[in-house]
């Protein structure tokens, strides 16, 4: 191997890690099963079922909070109407294992929980806006499990 390839080579190298690392993490640039509620909706408790865990470490992502097991798309992405009604949203699982929650909210922001009840996570959004809420539904170790989750305004 000469020096010049090999100097274009570890070029290369460093330059894609950035690219790889970011595609070893949670994406809500892509979709997961499509779910729609308003305010009114999710005023009575709206379950769905899901295997929990993946294999994408939360640790190794700097930019997402949290520790646990995900895969890269979203579990679940749901569309949300607040019918300016000003109701908290709150996402919650009941697992079979120790699930985690990670949330990207229809502002951008990243949410996580672990542990909320017991092993269980749940997340509670004041006066949660319209949009696009991207969910994934993981585990705290490496094990996927079954679970529900359930989406309920207050």
């Amino acid at each position: 191997m000469t020096p010049l390839f090999r100097n274009t080579f570890a070029a290369a190298l460093i330059v894609s890690l950035p690219a790889f690392a970011q595609a070893m993490c949670p994406s809500y640039q892509q979709s997961g099963a499509a779910l729609s509620y308003d305010a009114e909706q999710a005023y009575v408790p709206q379950s769905t079922t899901v295997i929990a865990g993946g294999d994408l470490d939360l640790s190794s992502c700097a930019e997402i909070p949290g520790t646990g097991y995900v895969i890269e798309n979203p579990d679940f992405t749901m569309q949300y109407d607040a019918l300016g009604m000003g109701r908290a949203l709150e996402i919650r699982v009941d697992g079979d294992c120790d699930t985690v929650l990670l949330v990207n909210t229809a502002s951008g922001e990243w949410l996580f929980n672990d542990d909320a009840m017991e092993m269980n996570p749940a997340l509670r959004i004041e006066n949660a806006a319209s949009g696009q809420y991207d969910i994934w539904v993981g585990t705290y170790g490496t094990e996927t499990c079954e679970a529900t989750m359930t989406v309920e305004t207050f």
